[in-house]
Parts: structure tokens; sequence; C-alpha cells
């Protein structure tokens, strides 16, 4: 057992008496090098602390819930762990093409508990596990990533179902090409040489998935000195249907700013997302036909930005026409 190659010896007992807090990533734009540094690609998930012991197992989220009564699928798969054993992953689920599907996930927390059964049944979740705090009863924090990889891969061999261990690389060229796989929202960089410490570091960074697509300008919202964007894509039916609000943009981003806030409409009431939070709130309409390029991150169900967008540029060679839902497909 790992835990006696690691201390010459099993203690007795738990290590942990409340629920652990989690280990942060530093989000930043790029990856480092160098050879102390494993990579990790990161599906849209809810980050899960799966914590099994005598008696009792939880599935804790980075903020301590328990998220268990709504995944029971991996509380069932703990039983496959030693009892006082933590592992740290990130819970996602799949849809049809086989890629993170996070609006699953969320809908999963909005069911009532007698309808959880089938819903495991029709999409089970998959706790991607890519870290090990806990062993048996010993303590494994204190050592190295390389050395608690090892431990991690050698408990879930053959392990659940539900849970899998992530894939980890030592080449940052094999890292920077995931960043341009769809489905994927980024890449974790982790010293393979430090221990796991709860809170934000920079032994671990994140780089987000990034892309730029066209959008058609429908409104404005917010401060009128630095407003928002509230932006439509095309789809099949060939009507704009709204897909973001960007962030705050100026005076110094020119272009047709000043034109677009002088035509806007009267106030409008704030559009709800499907969770019934504001995802536009009260906007003023504008003629649909300036096309500006954004950034973008997370989507949900793969036709809303889950975060505001970045403007990137104004695109006056562009047409509303050619701003089409599938450019998120790429």
């Amino acid at each position: 057992m790992w835990c006696a190659l690691l201390t010459g010896g099993l203690s007795s007992g738990a290590v942990f008496t409340s629920p652990p807090s989690p280990m942060l990533a530093q989000l930043d734009a790029r990856l480092p090098r160098g050879e102390r540094w494993a990579y990790e690609p990161k599906l849209d998930g809810f980050r899960g602390l799966l914590w099994r012991r005598d008696g009792a197992t939880q599935l804790l989220s980075r903020s301590g819930r328990d998220l268990g009564p709504w995944f029971p699928e991996l509380i069932t798969a703990a039983e496959s762990l030693p009892c006082n054993t933590v592992v740290d992953g990130e819970i996602v689920m799949a849809d049809e093409r086989g890629q993170a599907d996070f609006g699953a996930l969320q809908q999963r927390l909005s069911l009532a508990r007698k309808f959880i059964g089938q819903a495991v049944a029709s999409k089970p979740a998959i706790l991607l596990v890519f870290d090990v705090l806990e062993l048996d009863g010993e303590e494994l924090t204190t050592f190295p990533l390389s050395d608690r990889r090892r431990a991690l891969e050698q408990l879930l061999a053959h392990g659940h179902r539900c849970l899998q261990v992530v894939s980890q690389s030592l080449d940052v060229h094999v890292a920077e090409a995931w960043l341009g796989v769809p489905g994927l929202e980024g890449v974790v960089a982790k010293r393979v040489d430090r221990p796991y410490v709860a809170g934000r570091g920079r032994d671990w960074v994140k780089v987000k998935r990034q892309r730029t697509i066209e959008c058609v300008v429908v409104g404005v919202t917010g401060d009128l000195s630095a407003p928002r964007l509230v932006l439509g894509l095309r789809h099949d039916d060939g009507r704009l249907h709204h897909f973001a609000v960007s962030r705050p943009i100026s005076a110094e981003d020119g272009g047709p700013l000043a034109t677009l806030l002088a035509e806007a409409g009267p106030t409008e009431a704030a559009i709800k997302s499907r969770w019934q939070h504001d995802a536009v709130p009260p906007w003023r309409r504008v003629e649909a036909k300036i096309v500006c390029e954004v950034r973008v991150t997370n989507l949900d169900l793969g036709r809303w930005a889950r975060f505001p967008v970045a403007f990137v540029r104004w695109r006056p060679d562009r047409s509303p026409d050619d701003c089409a839902l599938d450019q998120l497909s790429v």
C-alpha cells in the first residue's frame, strides 16, 4: 500500500476531523514551462472532494456544501475506496457528443430528490480525480504532487467506473494542444515538487481555453460612461437570440459606440436566464447592424456565455448574417 511505502507504516484513525479546504489555481494568460510542471486538462464541472470516513461519506463542493444527495452515484462509488480517504477532483457529466455538459450538472442540482434516481440512470456523473489528500488514514498533503499522483493511480487502477483519474502530461506542447480542444475549459499546470496547500497560490496555474467569435450588437446596458454590449447570435431558425453581455467598454474602443448609445431605445426589462438570474440587466435595444469580435470562455448548453465576454474589436467588415451560432461548435 502506498501509505506504507511513503511513511514506513500506517497510522490509525482519520487525519481530517472537519471538511478539508481545497487547493485552488491562480488564473493566468499562459502556461508556465519547465521540468517541475505537470499539466492536466480542465473540464467544465463542479469541484468535488469525496471524503470517505468511518460511518459516513460526503461529496463536498469547493465551498463545503454537501452535494452527495444530488450525486448518489459518487457516494456509491466511494465504497470502493479505503475508509478515511479523501480524493479531490471535478464532477462532470457528458452530453451526446461526449463533451462536458455543465448545464446538466446545474439541472441535477435543481431536481427534487425523488427524481434523482431516474436522472442517475439516464446520465450518471463522474468524478475526474486529480489528487489524493488522505489514504487509508494516512495524510498525503505534505508529499510532493509526483508522489501523490503515483498513489492516486494505484488507488484507482481498478476502481469504480464513476471515479476516473484525470490525464496528466509533462509535455507543455501537449498541454498547449489541449487548449484548442472543444469542450475543455482549459489546462491546469501544477508543480510536481510541491505539497497540497489549501487556498490559492502560484503552485497551481489555470489557463482557460479562449476563442474569439463575431456577434451582433443588439443592445446596451449598464453605466453609459462605460457601457456593456448586449450581444446576439443567429440560430438555425434564422433569428437572432441573446448570447452574452460584454464586460464594460470605454470610449477608447471608439468605433460606433457613440452612435449606438445615441440611437438606443427606451429601457426594457431584464432578460432572465433559464436559472432565473438576470442574464441581461435592464437594457436598451439598438438596431442589429453592428458586429464586434469578443473573447469567450465557458458556455452554458453550447449557446450562452456563462460569464461576461471580453470585447476585442469592432468588425465593420462583417455582416450580422455572418454571426451564426455554429461558431461555438469549433
